[in-house]
């Protein structure tokens, strides 16, 4: 005769408890899968991966990339016109030489030529975030017509974007509040250019220039 144990009764609680660790683990044992090159890994030894997220932006905890374009040409381009790098510095140093600024790029103008590829070499030497923005390009290829890396801390990000076939003068600066105006400013000249911007540190003249002198002051 074969004695049956009694089946053991299991409160509610107990049942989602079970199913909600089932779930991890599968979770878990997916992760794995989806990443074979890391898996033995020693866990020092893994690095932050960068994630795609929604608007085309890429991100990790070094910063982001936002509406990277290296292939869709502008509607007035033929063809890429020649591939550029730009290696961008920025930091606190940078605004020394700028009296009445605290944050600075390393460089306050660029030049490329109409349907170049721009790349973007961006590097924070700062522990704070930064950023290099550029407006007015296509909206058709970049939602806002805007491209932007963004830096956390002293790290580097690097991205790229396709200008149109126009001369024109695009702004590039820092969004952080108060960045761009304690001099994170300055412009991307494409072709000939449609005039400098204000305020560019180096390049023009403030619109509302800054008085440091003593006189009348009491």
């Amino acid at each position: 005769m074969i004695h049956k144990k009694p089946l053991k009764s299991f409160s509610t609680g107990s049942l989602v408890a079970l199913s909600l660790s089932i779930t991890i683990a599968n979770a878990e044992n997916a992760f794995d899968t989806q990443q074979p090159d890391t898996k033995h890994q020693h866990h020092s030894d893994k690095k932050p991966m960068e994630g795609v997220c929604g608007s085309n932006m890429r991100m990790d905890m070094k910063g982001m990339v936002m509406y990277e374009n290296k292939e869709t040409i502008p509607k007035d381009c033929t063809e890429v016109s020649e591939d550029i790098t730009i290696k961008v510095s920025a930091g606190i140093k940078y605004a020394e030489q700028y009296p009445g600024t605290v944050f600075g790029f390393d460089e306050h103008q660029w030049e490329v030529k109409p349907c170049s590829r721009v790349t973007v070499e961006f590097t924070n030497d700062d522990d704070i975030r930064h950023q290099w923005m550029i407006h007015g390009l296509p909206k058709y290829i970049y939602p806002e017509g805007m491209f932007h890396i963004e830096v956390n801390g002293q790290e580097k990000k690097t991205g790229t974007f396709i200008v149109p076939n126009s001369d024109y003068t695009y702004l590039v600066h820092c969004d952080i509040a108060q960045h761009m105006e304690k001099g994170m400013k300055a412009q991307l000249v494409v072709g000939k250019g449609r005039g400098d911007l204000p305020s560019i540190p180096g390049i023009s003249n403030p619109t509302f220039p800054d008085d440091f002198s003593q006189k009348g002051k009491k």
